[in-house]
């Protein structure tokens, strides 16, 4: 016959490993009541520094020169002028190449605002004519009927006389 597994009342109590064990009961349960009515100490204002917080002189540095070698020589100075120059040039191009980009940038504005004012003129030609042209012909229906077949055929007539008839072509040789 197998064995069955022991009763679990039988067996002592659980061990304070478990899962259960530590899931039971919080820390925060059996902590002293008389903490709770003490105050965290007040910030003085003698505090030093922090280490890790960043410094005015932080970064790398180089000694600076002192006596006869803080002077810079002819040529120094001469290479030290020709670089301010150079820059101050540079900067005179780049302001000048800036506010000629400005300019063009303006009058590509003031053009497209001109196209818009036209495309408006000329949509508002367009519906003007079509309203003309539309109430024309709800005039031209007014009329007799009669009359109307009389403008066809003049019309046909004058559009015949209008055409120019093709003049008889020469005739050309065909080259095989």
């Amino acid at each position: 016959m197998a064995k069955t597994a022991p009763n679990k009342s039988k067996r002592a109590s659980t061990s304070i490993h478990s899962r259960a064990a530590k899931r039971a009961s919080s820390p925060s349960i059996d902590t002293d009541k008389s903490l709770k009515d003490v105050k965290p100490p007040t910030d003085s204002k003698s505090t030093r520094p922090s280490v890790l917080a960043v410094h005015q002189g932080a970064g790398v540095s180089k000694k600076s020169k002192n006596g006869r070698k803080s002077v810079l020589s002819a040529k120094a100075r001469r290479r030290q002028e020709k670089g301010a120059d150079r820059a101050e040039a540079f900067m005179d191009k780049t302001e000048t190449k800036v506010e000629k980009s400005k300019a063009r940038g303006r009058t590509v504005q003031e053009r497209s605002k001109a196209w818009e004012e036209l495309n408006k003129k000329m949509l508002a030609q367009k519906a003007k004519e079509e309203a003309e042209r539309i109430e024309k012909e709800n005039w031209v229906d007014e009329e007799d009927d009669g009359m109307e077949e009389d403008t066809e055929v003049k019309d046909a007539e004058v559009v015949a006389q209008d055409v120019p008839r093709p003049e008889p072509a020469e005739e050309e040789e065909e080259i095989l």
